[in-house]
């Protein structure tokens, strides 16, 4: 799987809005993100929470059960980076996990490609938020199990289902810039590769600031409630009433940045 960023925005006035920030030397953040999801149809912004994103948070939220009833452990590809590399070891066996039941399902997507991206993404972002840690190889597995734990223990899941609708969105909205970009690489707006680059770097971080600080905590109950389902595909519809709702609000505050 991969998701290209060849094919370009659709010929629209609202997308074409958004292409006329590329032409301004550094455009704000806040407004390009606010006119690409104004440009948003809303095919599109279904998709954004559609069975795949879905399947990769139902993942990311198993680990915090499993680190809570269980053994974390198990839930590695490679048994040798749980004394390691705990973290990286964890984020590529939550990958792995996700990526073949995405294919099992026959359920693949290009948000489904960039929501695997953000799953591995949250994974290392919680770990660094271990205290103490100055590099993600310090977090150890014992550390790493009870981060995860206190997120179903304390009843923080919508926290967990929070920190991945940022990274999803870096990943989503990065991909809306890239598909566009590239045409005004050579431009007095964006003269080098490296001032496209840094551009969209600034509008990533922007969207995963605004983002992140959304609350969650009403759907606590429902994620709560749909991890506790033996039936995988009710299990995958209660996570997807959590999370489709939650997209729309992480949509509505980009919107609103750039007003």
């Amino acid at each position: 799987m991969g998701t290209s960023s060849s094919q370009r925005s659709p010929s629209t006035p609202e997308w074409e809005r958004v292409r006329e920030l590329y032409r301004q030397p550094d455009p704000d953040p806040n407004q390009v993100l606010s006119r690409i999801v104004r440009a948003l149809g809303p095919e599109t912004r279904a998709e954004m929470s559609d069975a795949a994103v879905v399947c990769c948070l139902d993942h990311l939220l198993d680990g915090a059960v499993v680190a809570a009833t269980g053994d974390l452990s198990t839930l590695y590809t490679d048994p040798n980076l749980v004394e390691q590399a705990a973290a990286v070891g964890l984020a590529a066996g939550l990958r792995e996990a996700a990526e073949g039941d995405i294919v099992a399902r026959f359920i693949a997507s290009r948000f489904g490609d960039l929501a695997l991206d953000a799953l591995g993404a949250t994974v290392l972002d919680t770990a660094e938020s271990i205290a103490g840690i100055t590099s993600i190889l310090q977090v150890t597995y014992p550390s790493l199990q009870s981060h995860f734990a206190g997120f179903y223990s304390q009843s923080r899941l919508h926290d967990l289902t929070g920190s991945f609708l940022s990274h999803d969105f870096d990943h989503v909205f990065r991909h809306f810039v890239a598909r566009d970009i590239s045409d005004f690489v050579g431009t007095d707006a964006l003269p080098t590769v490296s001032s496209s680059a840094i551009l969209q770097d600034r509008i990533a971080h922007t969207c995963r600031s605004i983002t992140r600080g959304i609350d969650l905590s009403d759907s606590e109950d429902l994620i709560r409630h749909a991890l506790g389902q033996t039936d995988a595909s009710l299990r995958s519809q209660m996570l997807q009433r959590a999370f489709g709702p939650a997209t729309e609000v992480g949509l509505s505050a980009l919107a609103a940045a750039g007003e």
